[in-house]
């Protein structure tokens, strides 16, 4: 038996035609899996939900994937299994079901939650006392501030809720692995003892959970020679024995080798020997990929430890608030000009008595990625001025972007692409501050139409 899991959703603003790409190549998988999750899009998401309480959930799910695919899924009995709840998975299952409704598809749907401990935090610091995951800022320097809160469940709730025979699940926040691990958990029985499965599962879901990055894309080897056009989805087929093989749909741009692979297994991870999750450590040293055939690797040897006793906690809270604008200079001196003008903007800070925490001025074209390009050089063609600041008072920060736009009359010459109009507007800044809590402290439930 081998279980199919394909990927269409890298991140929340992927493309919004991928799962339609996806069954329109013909390729054959069981379960569709969408991750839209990342720290960031927590802070978006409760946005949105301040503004309308239905929401919190990523909308691209149920715009492109359910209002334009569902039917098909379920007649192909995939089954698709999403973090797209984020904040709100009971809102977003009952668009699910409307779309269902509307369209006349007969689809059930499972929701994951217990994710979601902002309520609970002060009660979970006077019992455990939250300290930060890494930094030094204490719970108490942010509490006042807290806007979500949500652990990083696993994949077993995940596996509970396919066990109740529904087309989708849809989940608050969970480790990204967990959307591809949960089905194999559901269809293979594997255990909480069978660590070397586990990790093969969190092996596959790490893998295909960024999407194309995997398929080539972000490749660092022979990018020249990919096709970007059309690159394919990843899908990775599993074994029970956790031995796996990775491709992509035929015909689709991008490139399946040891390289794509070997570069997805290590991005964002810490200890290699031990990538943890709520269900697995992970040795991810223990994997040996091997290219069977043109864009078909296998993975095997896959190993695993016990899993910590705890889950990992981002707390999102306001810190305050940020602008940013750009301004284009020419040849010659472009350099120099760019210098000039952030010089400028900067002053005005303190002869207008502003509160400005911080502010960062990025060279692009001489500076912002690498380092300078040579200590001496002002020979650039052009040079963009990337002017960012940050502070606590929103009008402080309006008043300070009313400075950029007069540089194009009374500042250093040559100068074009003014941002939104030469004044950016102040953003709310939503700030992470990670901490850890016992697994015995946070309760996984599902709830389901079957």
């Amino acid at each position: 038996m081998t279980v199919r899991i394909a990927n269409a959703a890298g991140f929340w603003g992927d493309y919004p035609d991928a799962t339609e790409r996806l069954l329109a190549s013909g390729a054959e998988f069981d379960y569709l899996q969408l991750e839209y999750l990342a720290e960031v899009t927590m802070g978006v998401l409760d946005r949105l939900r301040d503004r309308d309480p239905e929401k919190g959930y990523a909308t691209d799910f149920i715009e492109y994937v359910v209002a334009n695919n569902l039917a098909e899924l379920v007649d192909r009995d995939v089954r698709v299994v999403t973090n797209a709840g984020g904040l709100n998975p009971a809102s977003c299952a009952a668009r699910v079901r409307e779309h269902a409704d509307e369209q006349g598809v007969d689809a059930t749907v499972a929701t994951v939650t217990g994710d979601d401990l902002t309520g609970r935090l002060e009660a979970l610091h006077a019992d455990h006392g939250l300290e930060p995951f890494d930094g030094e800022t204490p719970y108490a320097a942010v509490a006042s501030d807290v806007v979500t809160a949500a652990a990083y469940l696993g994949a077993f709730p995940v596996a509970a809720a396919l066990d109740t025979g529904v087309d989708v699940v849809i989940t608050g926040r969970v480790v990204d692995p967990a959307l591809a691990l949960g089905p194999l958990i559901h269809e293979y029985g594997w255990d909480r003892s069978n660590h070397d499965r586990l990790a093969a599962g969190t092996v596959a879901g790490h893998l295909i959970e960024c999407g194309t990055q995997v398929t080539g894309g972000n490749s660092t080897r022979r990018w020249e020679a990919i096709d970007y056009r059309d690159v394919g989805y990843p899908i990775v087929a599993v074994d029970s024995d956790g031995e796996m093989r990775l491709t992509k749909p035929d015909n689709t741009g991008g490139e399946v080798s040891r390289a794509t692979v070997a570069q997805q297994l290590v991005y964002e991870i810490g200890d290699p020997r031990a990538y943890l999750t709520p269900d697995v450590a992970a040795d991810f040293t223990a994997p040996k990929i091997t290219e069977v055939n043109d864009d078909t690797v296998a993975i095997a040897g896959c190993a695993g430890d016990a899993p910590p006793d705890s889950y990992k906690v981002s707390v999102h809270f306001e810190n305050g608030y940020r602008i940013a604008g750009n301004m284009l200079y020419s040849r010659p001196d472009a350099l120099a000009k760019a210098k000039h003008a952030a010089s400028v903007i900067r002053s005005r800070i303190d002869d207008r008595g502003l509160t400005v925490r911080d502010t960062r001025a990025e060279f692009v074209g001489h500076d912002a990625a690498h380092g300078p390009a040579a200590p001496d050089r002002d020979d650039h063609n052009e040079v963009l001025l990337r002017f960012a600041a940050r502070g606590p008072d929103r009008d402080d920060l309006r008043r300070l972007a009313t400075e950029f736009a007069p540089l194009s009359l009374a500042g250093p010459p040559s100068v074009t692409g003014l941002t939104d109009s030469g004044r950016p507007r102040p953003r709310p800044i939503i700030d992470v501050w990670p901490t850890l809590v016992p697994k015995s402290a946070v309760e996984p439930a599902v709830t389901g139409d079957a």
